[in-house]
């Protein structure tokens, strides 16, 4: 959707007057009182109406009404033509003051009447074609200058309008509402926990005391027949103990019986394995197995033969001698090299001291540098002058003729009485001397003043010639104005060439007093200026040669003091010569062969202690090789004579113990055979004896036919304790481990439990006597649940009802959320000049926090006044284009002045994201900034785009 047109039939002070706007970007400019905010509300009148709802008047509707009635009364009329994006074109037109003739007709369709498909309130409401209503289509569609500065100071005033449009998309009242209504029904029929007076809280104390009754006579009657329970319980202990001690006693019989027969058949079992009697003894270990052992001991822990490699002993010790040889040959060689330059700086030093017989050589003084740095200075004052003529008295009338012609025109200037009329003439007369009065001031700067009267004298008449009929005595007052300011600028014009004009005076005069103390100073006797100018500078030629011989004599010095250092010529000779005797010890060591390599490659400073450094590790790594290869020698002796020793220790065993085999390996191998043979026999004759020493320990002093009898003895008595107790019983008894203090601590708990059971038997009789009803007390706890569920479910159903609203109302903001951060971060990095490139926006209330480059989030609300401005101007613009989606209209966009206060660049940035909005989106901008209209002047260029300037003189007073 796009307005095409808006006609203010009747509306504020706009009689019949049409505002025509393009289809894209649109900057509405005019100062104040030019109709911008009359202009604005027409818009949205044009397309919304008035709603003609029950309930008479809101608010809003009488504030809209004061501001934007008719100024002069009478009828109050809009309209509008929107073309929308399915290709119709509507005209839409409101009775604003009777609310009873409206329509919305097709442009190109013979006149189709589409009120009835928008009608909202009562009224035709175009809003209705994007799905939003006249109140959504105000909070996200028209951006006023006070809505968008008011979320700094109060922030739900844009909050609520957002909540509701995000809410319900225009299409109704907010969840919010429906919420209200049943939390207040839901205090008054059911209540809080902390509302005592309530049915909640009364309903459960009803319940709680009849549950505490009922719960007592339960307790009473339960204590009654807990109390015959436990009497029950006490005469079943008693038969329980004595039985679990004639089980237990049971048991250790069948115990005891077990194990004299398993001992009967194991004595029989080993008896059968020695009918001779007692086993021989196993044999004892010898010299030969001992010898064996220690032979294989000594050939598997022999040393590997491994013989070393690399450079031998020696000759690591003659790469020693080399790099040594090599190193002296170096440090001869560099020290004739320094001997050499010694000499050479001896003989410069000697050579410039020569040219400074009497110590430094001549300095400028202070005194001298500053007469030269003064000289130079009035030279340079004084040249802009030298050419130029003496100044004379300026031209024209002087400030005090001209201060005298202003107070006459003050004394005469009475305005003369209106003309009855003012013939058209006049009015292009007045414009052609205006138009004549411009171009002598712009191109004529000796007639500048009488231009500038001229241009006001023709532009005032002109002026006044198109309204003489409702304002003549204004148009003479308008003239004797511009002739007065005439006069006054002309005054002020003199006054200041007159001040120039000293001022210029005053400047010659202080340069050539500089020249002339210049010239004293440096002796110049000339009294004319060219003159005196003439002798500095022959002067200023002299002194420049003096201080350039000066100069080559001062970096002489100066390459002999860096020579000398802070040393004496002296000193600088007696170190030549201690050079020249450490040179001449050295070559006499070096050898000569290495002496002229070392020569040759010139070795020296940092390169020849890297040498020495590098000769002295070399050694240091030989010495430790060397060592390492004597060491590894020594360990190899050793191993070949512990592998021999093995060896031969190895064959005397063998032959000891009759083994055979030519390899030292396969003898090896040999001889472990034979330890193995050896050990089986040996453990053969030891299990032997360990079973003769179980049969003993199993007869002890009895014979096996005494075992046997006592074996039949325990049998006979544990089958009859078995037949007494029962099979199970006993399997039961046997299962848990019986012991004799077992048996004996039963016998006691029998012995306690007959005393307690008689006990207990006499104490029922008295509980007997009084038991409550029961059955009465639950009659009552149940009508008490009745009424409590009854206001449960009532409570129940209020809350999953209020449930399901805020369900609904929180799926709508999470819903919108991402879609309108997607939105704004689309033109948040341009708008902000790139300082925030990501936000997030609160569902519950739609609040905006921005990030930066890092990464801290920030309340939008709480950065400067322009940057939120421009971020909420952005969510603004992403609500219309989300609530509008699915209409397959996009909603046209109202601002007033929505970039009032960002800073230049952000406000061209923010220029530039509306205009590439505009591509999609009809975008009507108002403003009274001077930048902006220069910025549409520039930029809006084509069909699709328009500056409009709104002339303040067409609105009345």
């Amino acid at each position: 959707m796009r307005f095409e047109l808006v006609k203010a039939h009747a509306f504020g002070p706009f009689q019949n007057e049409t505002l025509e706007l393009a289809p894209g970007m649109n900057v509405v400019y005019g100062l104040n009182e030019a109709g911008k905010s009359s202009w604005r509300a027409a818009l949205y009148a044009g397309l919304c109406g008035a709603r003609r709802g029950k309930g008479g008047l809101r608010t809003a509707d009488r504030e809209f009404a004061e501001r934007h009635k008719p100024w002069d009364g009478g009828a109050w009329e809009i309209g509008a033509v929107v073309a929308l994006d399915d290709g119709r074109v509507v005209e839409l037109r409101h009775d604003l003051a009777g609310r009873v003739v409206s329509s919305a007709r097709d442009v190109n369709r013979a006149g189709r009447d589409y009120s009835g498909d928008i009608i909202n309130d009562g009224a035709p409401d175009g809003s209705v074609w994007l799905k939003l209503n006249r109140q959504t289509f105000l909070s996200v569609a028209c951006v006023g200058q006070a809505d968008v500065l008011g979320i700094l100071s109060n922030s739900e005033m844009l909050q609520e309008d957002m909540q509701r449009a995000a809410a319900t998309a225009g299409r109704g009242e907010t969840a919010a509402g429906a919420l209200s209504i049943l939390d207040s029904y839901h205090k008054e029929a059911v209540g809080s926990n902390l509302a005592r007076t309530k049915p909640l809280v009364q309903s459960q104390t009803r319940v709680r005391q009849a549950d505490a009754a009922v719960r007592g006579a339960r307790e009473a009657r339960d204590s009654y027949l807990q109390r015959r329970a436990d009497a029950d319980r006490r005469e079943q202990d008693l038969q329980g103990a004595r039985r679990k001690a004639d089980m237990v006693e049971a048991a250790l019989i069948e115990g005891e019986a077990v194990q004299a027969e398993r001992r009967l058949e194991l004595a029989e079992e080993l008896a059968n394995e020695f009918p001779e009697g007692a086993p021989r003894p196993s044999p004892e270990r010898d010299e030969v197995a001992e010898r064996v052992t220690a032979a294989l001991t000594t050939w598997e822990q022999r040393p590997e033969l491994i013989e070393p490699g690399g450079d031998t002993a020696e000759e690591h010790g003659r790469r020693i001698a080399e790099a040594a040889a090599w190193l002296g040959a170096a440090k001869a060689a560099a020290a004739e090299r320094a001997a050499a330059d010694a000499g050479q700086r001896l003989e410069r030093a000697r050579e410039l001291s020569a040219k400074f017989p009497d110590g430094q050589p001549p300095r400028p003084s202070a005194a001298d540098q500053e007469m030269e740095l003064q000289a130079s200075l009035a030279l340079q004052e004084w040249e802009p002058w030298a050419s130029r003529p003496l100044f004379g008295q300026p031209a024209g009338a002087s400030v005090e003729e001209i201060e005298q012609e202003l107070a006459e025109f003050e004394a005469n200037a009475a305005p003369p009485p209106p003309s009855p009329r003012t013939p058209p003439l006049a009015a292009a007369f007045g414009g052609l001397a205006g138009a004549a009065g411009i171009i002598i001031a712009a191109f004529l700067p000796d007639f500048r003043v009488i231009g500038i009267v001229l241009a006001a004298l023709g532009i005032a008449g002109a002026v006044g010639a198109l309204r003489w009929q409702a304002a003549a005595q204004s148009r003479e007052q308008i003239v004797l104005n511009v002739t007065r300011n005439g006069i006054i600028q002309r005054l002020e014009a003199r006054r200041k060439e007159e001040n120039d004009h000293r001022a210029e005076i005053e400047r010659r005069s202080d340069a050539l007093n500089r020249l002339e103390d210049a010239a004293s100073a440096c002796g110049v006797a000339a009294t004319e200026p060219t003159e005196q100018a003439k002798g500095l500078r022959d002067w200023l030629a002299v002194r420049r040669e003096t201080m350039r011989k000066n100069d080559e004599l001062g970096n002489l010095w100066d390459a002999l003091q860096q020579l000398l250092g802070e040393r004496s010529l002296a000193e600088i000779e007696t170190e030549e010569k201690r050079l020249r005797r450490e040179a001449a010890r050295l070559l006499s060591s070096a050898n000569a062969a290495l002496l002229g390599e070392a020569r040759k490659r010139n070795l020296a400073g940092e390169r020849l202690a890297e040498l020495e450094r590098e000769t002295q590790e070399n050694r240091i790594a030989r010495e430790r090789a060397r060592a390492e290869r004597e060491s590894a020698d020594e360990q190899y002796a050793a191993d070949v004579k512990a592998v021999t020793a093995a060896e031969d220790a190895l064959r005397n065993a063998a032959v000891a113990a009759q083994v055979e085999a030519d390899d030292a390996d396969v003898r090896a191998q040999a001889l472990r055979e034979w330890q193995e043979r050896r050990k089986q026999s040996i453990a053969e004759a030891e299990e032997r004896s360990k079973r003769w020493d179980k049969l003993q320990q199993l007869l002890g002093e009895n014979s096996l036919e005494e075992v046997a009898v006592e074996a039949e003895r325990l049998r006979a008595d544990a089958n009859q304790r078995a037949a007494k107790v029962g099979a199970s019983a006993l399997a039961q008894a046997k299962s848990d481990a019986p012991s004799p203090e077992l048996l004996e601590s039963l016998q006691s708990s029998a012995k306690r439990a007959e005393d307690a059971w008689n006990v207990e038997r006499g104490q029922l009789e008295e509980l007997e006597k009084s038991l409550p009803s029961v059955a009465d007390a639950e009659d009552e706890l149940a009508e008490a649940k009745r009424e409590q569920e009854h206001v449960r479910r009532l409570d129940e159903t209020l809350k999953t009802t209020m449930r399901f609203l805020e369900a609904a109302q929180e799926k709508v903001h999470n819903d919108i959320a991402p879609a309108l951060r997607s939105t704004v971060l689309e033109r948040l990095s341009q708008v902000t000049a790139g300082r925030y490139a990501d936000c997030q926006i609160d569902p519950a209330n739609l609040k905006v926090e921005v990030a930066g480059a890092s990464g801290r989030w920030r309340d939008a609300a709480l950065l400067s006044h322009g940057t939120a401005e421009q971020v909420y101007l952005l969510l603004r613009l992403a609500l219309a284009r989300h609530l509008t989606a699915d209409s397959g209209e996009a909603c046209p966009l109202i601002l007033d002045d929505a970039v009032g206060a960002s800073d230049g660049e952000r406000k061209l940035a923010a220029l530039d994201a509306l205009l590439a909005i505009s591509e999609s989106t009809q975008v009507i901008l108002f403003t009274h900034e001077d930048d902006v209209r220069d910025w549409a002047h520039e930029r809006l260029v084509g069909p699709t785009r328009q500056l409009l300037e709104l002339d303040p003189s067409g609105v009345p007073a």
